[in-house]
């Protein structure tokens, strides 16, 4: 049996009909097709919503250094870029640098990553301002990363350097998460590991630079270590060597630990504690070491730049009785090229005499906060005095108060430089970066000098660093 609709349809296909007849046979064709299409379409519609992936998400994209980076995308670096504003590669989110191109984070500029960073073999990662990773995130390099002076690197995701890596790091590197390196690193400023890592390539620290492990470092078996700068395990951090013996030897890692009771005791004198000091009874005092004042600078025509009233004979004292000696100069530097002449003088003053401690930067006097010298200016000044120093193959350490460091110097800027902190009448400084070297009493009372002296503790053996690595023009 057939319905009606199908009925009529025959009806007027199989017999003569007039043309009304004709006209509802038409209108019924359409009403059915109208039907069979809004039906395909409905299927089409649900089967795309359901079925038919979402591709763009996983597209990679082609950066062109200025666009917001989505979530959960891939992003190609074709070309070279300079970051205009700071930037968050978000979670999810990969970059990838391809061989040939670069990034370069200016000063002032910050590149936080909490997704992955990729830079091929043939790229380039260059900051000078601030590389932030976090947790979850990850950075690859198999290229070139280089950090400069100014720079300040904070590792808290997962850190690979490949084979191929090279990286440079001379401002503040702070290895806070896993990292682990096969390729090259070289330090010329302070770096500091504060978890696992493993260095499986090549490590040089550089004249003046700082590394610092406060977590568990492993050199690997083909882990090649060239120290002229300062390997330090700190607190409860330990390295363990696995390097073959001749190479262990050749290149030995040094252990110093700082702030404990194991510290160097030394003093440091200048014109104040006069011509009298008995260098024979101080060294049977045991006193470690001695800090000499060789110089202040130009105070005004009338007060040129000149040696301190006792330097020679001082030094002439702890030479003779073979107590090691430092020196430090008294600042009074107006602008960058007279710090410059200061450090001049001193290398004038020092020579032919055996210097086996750090040449020192006093910098400190009220009257530059009183006469309004900004930040950046004194630390231009500080580095250039240590600039001079260092070049003449000396080791440049700078002085001063606790608080001056903290207010009125860029210590990320002067990383490189170790520091001897005064505060005294206290357990331990309010200084909360690294120093090497506290002066922590100005009433001391030793065999040999009459009335008080400044007492200082060192953290570590001078002496023998600088004759190890030829500092100081030691041999």
């Amino acid at each position: 049996m057939t319905n009606g609709a199908e009925y009529d349809i025959i009806i007027l296909d199989k017999y003569p009909v007039n043309k009304t007849a004709k006209i509802i046979r038409k209108e019924k064709q359409m009403k059915l097709r109208k039907r069979i299409i809004a039906g395909f379409l409905s299927a089409l519609f649900i089967l795309c919503s359901v079925s038919l992936p979402v591709a763009a998400a996983a597209d990679p994209y082609t950066w062109d250094g200025t666009s917001v980076l989505a979530a959960d995308r891939t992003y190609y670096i074709k070309s070279n870029i300079t970051l205009g504003k700071s930037l968050t590669v978000p979670a999810g989110t990969v970059m990838v640098l391809l061989r040939g191109t670069s990034v370069t984070v200016p000063y002032g500029i910050t590149l936080d990553i909490k997704g992955r960073l990729v830079a091929d073999n043939g790229a380039s990662l260059i900051i000078n301002g601030t590389l932030n990773t976090y947790g979850g995130s990850a950075l690859d390099i198999d290229g070139t990363m280089s950090a400069s002076g100014r720079s300040a690197v904070s590792l808290s995701g997962v850190t690979l350097l490949s084979n191929t890596a090279q990286t440079a790091f001379a401002g503040t590197l702070d290895a806070n998460s896993d990292f682990t390196s096969y390729g090259e690193i070289g330090v010329t400023g302070t770096a500091r590991f504060n978890a696992k890592s493993y260095i499986g390539g090549k490590l040089e620290i550089r004249n003046n630079a700082q590394v610092i492990n406060t977590g568990t470092m492993t050199l690997g078996n083909d882990c090649s270590y060239t120290l002229k700068g300062m390997f330090t395990n700190s607190g409860s951090g330990s390295c363990t060597d696995n390097r073959r013996a001749t190479d262990a030897s050749a290149m030995s890692v040094e252990t110093i630990s700082l702030y404990t009771t194991d510290a160097l005791t030394g003093i440091d004198v200048s014109w104040a504690q006069g011509d009298t000091i008995d260098w024979a009874k101080v060294k049977s005092s045991g006193i470690d070491f001695a800090m000499i004042r060789s110089s202040r600078g130009r105070i005004s025509d009338d007060y040129p730049m000149t040696s301190d009233t006792y330097f020679h004979e001082n030094m002439k004292g702890t030479m003779q009785n073979g107590i090691p000696a430092g020196v430090y100069h008294y600042c009074y530097a107006e602008t960058v090229e007279e710090a410059r002449d200061e450090a001049k003088f001193v290398l004038s003053l020092i020579s032919g005499y055996e210097i086996s401690y750090p040449v020192v930067f006093d910098i400190e006097d009220q009257w530059y906060v009183k006469n309004g010298y900004s930040k950046q200016t004194l630390t231009a000044m500080t580095e250039a005095f240590c600039e001079e120093i260092a070049n003449a193959g000396y080791l440049p350490v700078v002085y001063s108060y606790a608080s001056f460091f903290n207010s009125y110097l860029d210590m990320t800027a002067l990383s490189k430089y170790p520091v001897w902190v005064a505060h005294v009448d206290t357990d331990k400084p309010a200084y909360s970066g690294t120093y090497f070297m506290w002066q922590y009493s100005w009433k001391g009372s030793i065999s040999g000098i009459d009335g008080d002296v400044d007492m200082d503790h060192c953290y570590v053996d001078f002496d023998a660093y600088t004759r190890k690595f030829g500092l100081n023009g030691r041999k």
